[in-house]
């Protein structure tokens, strides 16, 4: 599997080298099998995703906040964020 980001629901299958100390059996290899499982997943809520701000005369400063709740039960990263 090439994507390090596991889906919850998706099926993995991965195997593990154990090294002994046994002279005949130095490795074995060990089968794993599951499927993941969400546990915290953060889910972000917006008030609004679009603002009008009208006519603006050149120069003049405008701004306006967008609020952002995160409704979900892990930790919510915002980052990178690039106005359009």
């Amino acid at each position: 599997m090439n994507d390090p980001f596991l889906k919850p629901g998706e099926e993995v299958l991965k195997s593990v080298e154990v090294w002994t100390n046994d002279p005949e059996r130095k490795m074995i290899i060990l089968a794993l099998q599951g499927r993941v499982v969400a546990s915290e997943v953060p889910r972000a809520e917006f008030s609004s995703t679009a603002y009008d701000f009208g006519i603006v005369k050149e120069g003049e400063v405008v701004t306006h906040d967008f609020l952002v709740r995160n409704s979900g039960s892990g930790m919510l990263r915002i980052e990178k964020v690039i106005p359009s």
